[in-house]
């Protein structure tokens, strides 16, 4: 009886996690076209480490983000739109910190090569 609570516990623990996230997401995606500053200061709505290195205050995860709502990108035209949109990376292999968002589980969706943010 007990494993099947905790069974279920853990269950509803991690459909209530992905919804916060995609929620999340959702709402940073809003904010974006809307034009609108990120909360915490350059940090897109659920990024606890985005430093918005960018003109425009966007977070990489924002600004990947941002990238892909309108279609899917590979990751090179990813880190393209990025740099294009102000962001600037403090690695000498942006590409790896690309990766590091792009195959976070259930964040990012990727066919034939191409990415785009998970609905």
């Amino acid at each position: 009886m007990k494993l099947d609570a905790i069974q279920q516990f853990t269950k509803l623990r991690d459909s209530l996690i992905a919804e916060k996230d995609h929620l999340q997401q959702r709402l940073s995606q809003i904010d974006l076209a809307l034009g609108r500053p990120t909360e915490g200061g350059g940090r897109a709505a659920g990024a606890t480490r985005g430093r918005g290195r960018g003109r425009n205050g966007l977070s990489l995860k924002a600004a990947i983000i941002q990238a892909v709502t309108k279609r899917a990108l590979t990751k090179e035209e990813i880190l393209a739109a990025v740099k294009k949109s102000g962001y600037k990376f403090a690695t000498t292999r942006p590409i790896a910190s690309l990766n590091a968002y792009l195959y976070q589980k259930g964040k990012f969706v990727r066919r034939d090569g191409r990415f785009t943010a998970a609905r």
